[in-house]
């Protein structure tokens, strides 16, 4: 196969580092943070790969900033074949062609308490992490909650990048 060409932020290496130059993560906006540790080290990669176009699986109803999303962006010369697609049209895809998926789905946390979004990234949070044997999306409301019901289930619900999200209730 091909080897992956992988782009961080630049110039820093750790959160000390990166927190130095940009200031805390914790604190920025979301659109200043994407740009610095997504929009940019992935411009980069690109310009570094010397590719005409670029294909990608963004969708129009993965962030408030894509009310409206092309399918071909002729300025950035991007294709986005998935732009109409819903959250349903992919899992319905990918149970029918059996696409295999990012293991991270296959997980419910579990929690007495909600826990804000801006927290969840947290190490030693209070949930319980639960393997379903299956992606979520795939159980029954039972099957996430558990028994006892737990008042509070957060999954992975990101095909992309897991390792930049957080989990959120499955709805």
């Amino acid at each position: 196969g091909k080897p992956a060409l992988w782009k961080a932020v630049a110039d820093v290496s750790t959160r000390e580092e990166f927190n130095a130059k940009y200031g805390d993560c914790e604190e920025m906006d979301t659109a200043d943070f994407d740009f610095v540790s997504k929009v940019e080290p992935f411009q980069r990669a690109l310009a570094e790969c010397n590719k005409d176009i670029l294909i990608t699986g963004r969708r129009m109803d993965q962030a408030a900033q894509r009310i409206s999303l092309d399918v071909w962006e002729d300025g950035k010369r991007t294709l986005n074949p998935m732009a109409g697609w819903s959250w349903n049209d992919i899992i319905a895809y990918a149970d029918a062609k059996g696409v295999p998926v990012n293991e991270g789905h296959s997980f419910v946390y579990r929690a007495k308490l909600p826990i804000e979004a801006t927290r969840r990234h947290l190490p030693d949070l209070p949930w319980e992490k639960v393997p379903l044997g299956k992606p979520f999306w795939q159980c029954t409301d039972k099957e996430l909650k558990g028994d006892p019901p737990a008042p509070i289930t957060y999954v992975f619900k990101s095909f992309g990048d897991i390792h930049t999200t957080v989990p959120v209730e499955p709805h």
